[in-house]
Parts: structure tokens; C-alpha cells; sequence
């Protein structure tokens, strides 16, 4: 979640962002205490495994009659 791109941090350094980020989640989490957790909106996706690819296991029997002169 979190990456050093520069530099070699010591143990107090890395410390001290602990430090900064438990404390910023702390306030968020005392902000919203006692209220109820939002709801989850539905995904506007849908997963490709889910989708039909075909009407029903019998429709390949089901086929269209042939154009006149094909």
C-alpha cells in the first residue's frame, strides 16, 4: 500500500509514517462512528461467465429454415 521511490528510510522514519497513517485512519473512523455503513451500489459491469451466450440448451436444434436459393 504504501512504497518508498526514494531513499533508504530508517526505523524511525518508517515509525513515524505508521505513526501519521494510524492516526489519519483513526480520525476517519471516529468521524463516522455511530452512522451506518453505506450501501453498495450495483456494479455497472457484469462478468463476461455470467452472460448467456445462448437462449437454451436445446436452441441449436431450433434452426431457422434456409433462404430460398442458398
Amino acid at each position: 500500500m504504501i512504497r518508498v521511490v526514494r531513499g533508504e528510510p530508517d526505523a524511525v522514519e518508517l515509525a513515524a509514517l505508521t505513526a501519521v497513517v494510524l492516526a489519519r485512519a483513526a480520525a476517519v473512523e471516529a468521524e463516522h462512528a455511530g452512522t451506518a455503513p453505506a450501501r453498495r451500489t450495483p456494479a455497472g459491469w457484469c462478468r463476461p461467465e455470467r452472460v448467456r451466450g445462448f437462449p437454451g440448451p436445446r436452441t441449436w436444434r431450433h434452426r431457422p429454415p434456409a433462404a430460398p436459393g442458398a
